[in-house]
């Protein structure tokens, strides 16, 4: 067996060519467009699947990932620099009822996944990672746990085990979203609410001609405050690892970056300036994100998951079973049964088993035929891209400290 290893340099240029060949499949393959597969997914398992076949052949590649972590915290502060609680309110009951709906479900998939998980005669943990961890958390949070679960929690092959559950939840959330919407409302023959475009509540945006210096200088801003969040939020992990407390240790070090990012952009002045480079942070924030998927992927064993093939989709489908009857018989009817409700229910098996772009593809898929739904469209990104991360976090953390 021979041994090929990239420095640093070479691994990033790598990441990058990764992003490149992904987005450039992306857009000549409709069926990954289809399903909103991102480009670091796409590019990613295809060099996953290179270097698989060259371990059979007796070569084996190694990268040096020295700014992994340091993406993966950027984009993770963005989540809670984009935290803006005062949006609650605005929300009103059906916000609310929606999103109890969807930290009901995440108890309901992870109790499946752990149980499921015994009964195959696996660990127990691997039920949370092929639960709601990868499934309403996507790839960028199954990357996160998994190294938590093989440096912390001794569980091998876990980033593996993550990006298969992850990209099972994301192409499936998209197939089954749509349809179920769609049944709802034919079986119920919903209509759209005649007075839903005057009294749902907008986003106003100003159209301001920024000029090329001011979105530079924007992006020069962004990126700073996403690193200094990033190394700020490690030292604090690190710190709390030193504690010695079982609770702290268990705390993966995204979760302070959220935090840390919730309390910065929730300082007044920070806020208002935030508000003025929200696209800047937006693409930055996404960019860290491609780049730590791209190289979580690149590294990839996938060589070590063939032993719990079997087992993880027996699990999965069952996820998805769960996913399709909770929605049904649980979402449909708290959100009141009508044609608000149908949408939601579609968007809810979006960011349930994928991901919230699937999600909003599945509000795109049911709004495009039947009308309207400003509610779902205010209501799902909110709660899929954020709230229910938090939600999510919790529930992880006091399952893992049950089971441990």
């Amino acid at each position: 067996m021979s041994d090929i290893t990239l420095n640093s340099a070479e691994s990033m240029l790598l990441a990058i060519l990764i992003l490149w060949v992904g987005s450039k499949l992306l857009s000549h393959i409709k069926s990954f467009s289809k399903y909103h597969i991102p480009s670091p997914i796409i590019g990613g398992i295809l060099m996953s699947l290179i270097t698989m076949a060259l371990h059979y052949s007796g070569t084996d590649i190694s990268f040096d990932l020295p700014l992994k972590d340091t993406l993966m915290l950027m984009f993770f502060t963005s989540v809670g620099l984009s935290a803006d609680l005062r949006l609650l309110k605005h929300g009103g009951s059906a916000l609310i009822s929606f999103l109890i709906c969807a930290a009901l479900f995440i108890l309901f998939q992870d109790t499946l996944g752990i149980a499921l998980s015994s009964l195959l005669n696996l660990d127990p943990l691997l039920g949370l990672m092929a639960g709601s961890i990868t499934l309403s958390g996507g790839h960028g949070t199954g990357a996160a746990w998994a190294t938590v679960y093989s440096e912390q929690l001794n569980i091998p092959g876990a980033l593996e085990i993550a990006m298969a559950c992850a990209t099972f939840g994301l192409v499936a959330g998209g197939i089954f979203g749509g349809p179920l919407g769609t049944r709802l409302v034919e079986r119920y023959q919903l209509t759209p609410s005649k007075t839903q475009s005057s009294s749902t509540i907008r986003t106003h945006t100003k159209d301001n001609i920024v000029s090329n210096a001011s979105r530079i200088l924007g992006y020069f801003i962004a990126i700073a405050v996403l690193i200094t969040c990033a190394v700020v939020s490690s030292d604090i992990h690190q710190s709390a690892q030193s504690t010695n407390i079982h609770i702290l240790t268990l705390v993966p070090n995204f979760v302070y970056a959220i935090l840390l990012g919730m309390l910065v952009g929730h300082i007044p002045s920070v806020r208002t300036k935030l508000d003025t480079i929200r696209l800047e942070v937006d693409k930055s924030a996404n960019l860290s994100l491609s780049l730590f998927l791209a190289m979580a992927l690149m590294d990839l064993k996938l060589w070590n998951l063939f032993d719990l093939a079997i087992p993880l989709l027996i699990i999965l489908v069952a996820q998805l079973i769960l996913t399709i009857g909770f929605v049904y018989w649980v979402t449909f009817r708290i959100m009141g049964k009508s044609y608000d409700a149908a949408v939601l229910a579609a968007g809810h098996v979006g960011f349930g088993m994928g991901a919230t772009p699937t999600a909003m593809m599945n509000l795109k898929a049911i709004t495009g035929s039947y009308g309207p739904s400003p509610q779902a469209y205010f209501i799902v990104p909110l709660v899929g891209a954020f709230f229910i991360d938090i939600i999510n976090l919790l529930v992880i953390q006091g399952y893992i400290a049950f089971l441990t």
